[in-house]
């Protein structure tokens, strides 16, 4: 039996997952040298800091913004519900992209509010003005969406932002970036001039801790002291919070680690673009402004077929179209070489 456990996880190392957005990088060895050595003064009797003052700090430091208009929450999830059931109650409507981070749809449907999707997808092309005549013939209480939208790679500009702002000073807009560091633009400049903004982030991508589940919602100090009133205390771990101050005393690292992803999403994208020119079967790829690359074929299911074949797992949606995670360089020839395979003959 222990043979045979051996072999399963020998198994599970051989597999690609280019399916959840994950970076490829591990955290810098000498900042875990200093986690490890962290973690051993923890008192397991106590609650963990429901405060977190420092990771607020070290947050504001590196996203140029006081402590004062963070919230820290157990994920982005967190926050996405704590701002979500605030504002809808019940039976709220909500605009979002079609599609869009599936959190959205769930959070929404709990507060059995109503969700109205803008169709970013068909056409890969965002319209401020449609988007706007949408939310307002349907009196949308909030507006919320990913920028760089996922799975899209879609982004929208802060041009385009405040505009959707001014005409709906009225209705909360919630901007999530997620996938902000893979971009660079960001909203976080504007909270204090907009009081209807709030804007959401994480440690799990671009910092790679998915693991510890850290998030952060970020708006103006009079908005943050109101949420403040609704969060349920203790929701983020003392192993998670002492993790995270160590990591954030390191962003130069995080810098580095996303010039590389984004280097190697250009040339992900450069290969499959070639794929797509000389494919005997029609598939399309699109420029992202995210950490993956969003794709379309009538012919998905040999396409996910074949990967699997080679190991390799990629995001698989309702319809056409599908996401693959940008991975390390020699995933992503393994990707390459895997379609090249199954698309051209």
């Amino acid at each position: 039996m222990g043979v045979y456990n051996r072999y399963i996880d020998s198994a599970e190392e051989f597999k690609i997952k280019l399916d959840a957005n994950e970076i490829f990088m591990n955290v810098d060895d000498n900042v875990i040298m200093k986690i490890k050595s962290s973690l051993t003064g923890i008192d397991l009797y106590r609650y963990p800091s429901n405060e977190m003052g420092d990771i607020k700090k070290l947050y504001g430091k590196y996203a140029k913004v006081n402590s004062e208009n963070i919230i820290v929450g157990n994920g982005s999830d967190e926050v996405l519900e704590l701002i979500i059931g605030k504002v809808i109650g019940t039976q709220g409507k909500v605009l979002s992209f079609g599609p869009d981070f599936v959190m959205y749809d769930f959070f929404v449907k709990r507060f059995k509010g109503e969700l109205i999707k803008y169709d970013i997808g068909t056409e890969m092309k965002f319209d401020v003005d449609r988007f706007i005549e949408l939310g307002k013939s349907n009196n949308v209480d909030m507006i919320i969406f990913s920028n760089p939208n996922n799975p899209t790679g879609i982004n929208i500009s802060p041009k385009d932002i405040v505009k959707i702002l001014e005409e709906f000073e009225n209705s909360t807009v919630v901007i999530d970036e997620a996938y902000y560091e893979f971009n660079g633009e960001s909203m976080i400049p504007y909270i204090n001039n907009y009081s209807n903004l709030f804007i959401t982030r994480t440690l799990s991508k671009a910092w790679g801790l998915a693991a510890l589940r850290v998030g952060f919602l970020i708006s103006s100090k009079e908005n943050i002291e109101e949420l403040l009133n609704y969060k349920v205390p203790y929701t983020i771990s003392s192993y998670s919070q002492k993790i995270a101050e160590i990591a954030l005393k390191y962003p130069e690292k995080i810098i580095n680690n996303t010039k590389i992803i984004i280097r190697e999403r250009e040339l992900l994208y450069e290969r499959l673009k070639e794929i797509e020119k000389n494919a005997a079967m029609k598939i399309e790829f699109f420029k992202s402004k995210g950490n993956f690359i969003f794709g379309r074929t009538k012919h998905k299911e040999a396409l996910i077929k074949g990967l699997e074949t080679h190991r390799i797992y990629i995001r698989s949606f309702n319809d056409d179209s599908f996401r693959i995670t940008v991975g390390s360089p020699r995933e992503n020839r393994k990707v390459i070489e895997a379609i090249k395979e199954i698309f051209v003959y």
